[in-house]
């Protein structure tokens, strides 16, 4: 049951981090947080939103697999889950390259770096919809 609750409290910190992670450098680019400095100094706390999903998604993945939960669960999600854990460490490598001041292909990087972040939600929800404990409950009733 122990490995169960951190498996869970972790999925619903992971989806808090990300969801603060994607709307803050649109929050940022849209003025609402201030200019206050220079873009790539303001961005510091999305890098480390982005380090502190790719840390707690490995605990995420190696409690319950340790503890034997993941053959009790959808195997199409765990896939689903697998994608997405393997974009995530794609989209850090993305972001340090965009931490970057003189990156020369920034354009480039930038919209490579939203669409992982698209197919990383996209295989998320996906994981949630199939072996979210909580989404089975509600989905009984």
């Amino acid at each position: 049951m122990f490995a169960y609750s951190i498996t869970s409290a972790t999925g619903w910190v992971l989806m808090v981090l990300l969801i603060a992670t994607i709307l803050y450098p649109f929050l940022l680019r849209s003025g609402l947080l201030g200019p206050v400095q220079p873009f790539l100094k303001r961005m510091r706390f999305h890098y480390w939103l982005g380090y502190s999903i790719a840390g707690i998604v490995l605990v995420h993945l190696i409690i319950p697999m340790s503890a034997g939960l993941a053959g009790r669960v959808n195997a199409a999600g765990l896939y689903l889950a697998t994608v997405a854990l393997f974009l995530i460490f794609v989209q850090v490598s993305l972001g340090r390259r965009l931490s970057w001041p003189k990156l020369s292909m920034r354009r480039v990087v930038r919209r490579w770096h939203f669409w992982v972040m698209v197919g990383i939600v996209a295989f998320v929800l996906g994981h949630i919809a199939l072996n979210s404990g909580t989404v089975q409950m509600l989905r009984v009733r």
